[in-house]
């Protein structure tokens, strides 16, 4: 995004000039987001009816790196459930994330984020970690593989 700003200045009335000042300034407005490991759900025991990982203390959990302007504060916002659909088939599982989050890369210090409007700010470096976690019942699972799309929106404020 480009911001320009004119100024006119004028001197005394005998003379009658006028002078045009031009200022540009480039501002950063994207923010990217890098998938670094996608999440996985190990082996299934007999019986099991729930898949859980969790974003703050599972190596299961996926990671991202958001990238934006340094220090500048953002919004986070997410659908907490999405709906997985079996591949080749009909049947649909439901899961809900989770994501937790820091400043720093260090996933046990990070915190469970929510959709609750706070606002989060990038480090000095510009980055943001995120570790994406979450439920899924499988308790009426039908066999099969299944997959679906998580989307997370991360605006500048």
């Amino acid at each position: 995004m480009l911001f320009q700003s004119i100024a006119f200045g004028q001197t005394s009335d005998s003379q009658k000039e006028t002078t045009r000042i031009g200022v540009g300034v480039e501002v950063a407005t994207t923010i990217e987001l890098i998938t670094v490991q996608s999440m996985t759900f190990g082996s299934l025991q007999p019986g099991q009816e729930e898949i859980y990982v969790n974003p703050i203390n599972s190596l299961n959990a996926g990671f991202m790196i958001g990238i934006g302007t340094p220090s500048a504060e953002f919004k986070l916002t997410y659908l907490p459930e999405r709906v997985l659909t079996q591949v080749g088939g009909r049947a649909t599982l439901t899961f809900t994330y989770e994501i937790s989050g820091n400043s720093e890369e260090n996933q046990s210090t990070s915190e469970l984020l929510d959709n609750n409007n706070r606002n989060f700010q990038f480090n000095a470096s510009g980055r943001y970690f995120f570790w994406i976690g979450g439920r899924l019942d499988i308790s009426n699972a039908a066999p099969g593989n299944y997959e679906g799309d998580f989307t997370i929106e991360i605006d500048y404020i």
